[in-house]
């Protein structure tokens, strides 16, 4: 289920994810917990390798 949902995450919302990863904190200046560094981790990860393997 998690798999399904991450590969069709809208591009604003993976974009958002980059950022807190990145920063260590959400738009709104809370801090990112681990599990949720974790979960944006593989939310990314699932919808980045979605987007790689249709494009070859």
């Amino acid at each position: 289920m998690f798999e399904q949902l991450s590969l069709n995450l809208p591009h604003e919302i993976c974009k958002e994810f980059r950022i807190a990863l990145t920063l260590g904190y959400w738009k709104n200046g809370l801090q990112l917990s681990d599990k949720q560094r974790k979960i944006c981790e593989q939310a990314l990860f699932y919808s980045e390798s979605n987007k790689t393997s249709i494009m070859h």
